[in-house]
């Protein structure tokens, strides 16, 4: 009897702590639905345009994050991140009240840095290209008249004008060019030249030595008339000169008008350069004969 009171004791105990055990599940299942129930409804507040919009900045973080992989500078962008959020946030809280919302502005923040991601990106890749390139060319071609325009280029990435950069890059490229063929042409001119009054003095060696021997004589005999056979000599010499550079310019002429092997801006660069040259022969020679002229006057006294 005493054993059945025990036992009935126990069964009604177990069956308390069953009920408590329950109550308690059924608590924390109606507040874990109750939590997910506000969640949802919370989330259905939001519009599709909140929403899209929640996406569109988190596109800009992903920008930002892979300019800064790049080692690009990101302040300006980082900046407009900042003022998209703020605004995202307010129109947000607005929506929330029951207020009318509108992300527009920060959609076109968000657009600015999507353009100015790939513009940097951009201007990133053509400013490595543009820096091998230059230095490049500087073991061939003295281009330190451009240096000033080269720090621009630099200064207007490090400073995140990426448009600029790349303005800066092609103009550096055009000058970089006119400088190349600047110098190809006077180096032409100067071998050519030389060439040309080194061949002069094989071909006549003999003729100088008799003239310069009779030079010296006349020297001695004539002296008055020494000036005006070295000044024979020399325009002979330019005349030499003009003669090897016409020979040049109708070369280029040929390369550029019939062969088609010489660009425009090259073809333009050469000949200006190859007029200048023949103008400076022609104003010694005119110096020249002006010299003679007075000294034959002279002789003749």
């Amino acid at each position: 009897m005493e054993g059945d009171v025990i036992k009935d004791s126990k069964i009604k105990m177990k069956s308390a702590i069953n009920y408590k055990t329950g109550i308690f599940s059924l608590l924390v299942i109606f507040m874990f639905l109750f939590s997910v129930s506000d969640s949802l409804a919370l989330n259905t507040k939001l519009s599709e345009e909140a929403v899209q919009v929640a996406e569109l900045l988190n596109q800009a973080e992903r920008d930002i994050s892979e300019m800064a992989e790049k080692n690009i500078s990101i302040n300006r962008v980082d900046e407009i991140y900042q003022e998209a959020s703020q605004l995202y946030s307010a129109q947000l809280a607005l929506e929330e009240k029951g207020g009318k919302e509108n992300y527009k502005l920060v959609i076109k923040r968000t657009s600015e840095i999507s353009s100015i991601k790939k513009v940097a990106l951009e201007a990133n890749d053509e400013l490595k290209i543009f820096k091998e390139t230059f230095h490049e060319a500087v073991r061939d071609a003295n281009l330190s008249e451009m240096q000033e325009e080269y720090n621009q280029i630099i200064l207007s990435f490090n400073e995140e004008r990426f448009e600029d950069t790349l303005e800066l890059i092609n103009k550096g490229y055009s000058r970089m060019s006119e400088i190349q063929s600047s110098q190809t042409a006077v180096n032409a001119v100067y071998l050519a030249t030389s060439r040309t009054i080194k061949n002069f003095f094989i071909n006549h060696g003999l003729k100088i030595v008799i003239i310069f021997f009779a030079t010296l004589l006349f020297a001695l005999v004539f002296q008055n008339n020494m000036k005006k056979l070295m000044k024979r000599i020399k325009l002979n010499n330019l005349i030499t000169q003009k003669e090897a550079i016409n020979t040049l310019l109708k070369n280029i002429q040929k390369d550029y008008f019939k062969i088609k092997k010489l660009s425009e801006g090259e073809y333009t660069i050469k000949l200006k350069k190859f007029k200048e040259l023949i103008r400076d022969i022609d104003r010694q020679v005119m110096i020249l004969k002006e010299e003679l002229f007075k000294i034959k006057k002279k002789n003749k006294r």
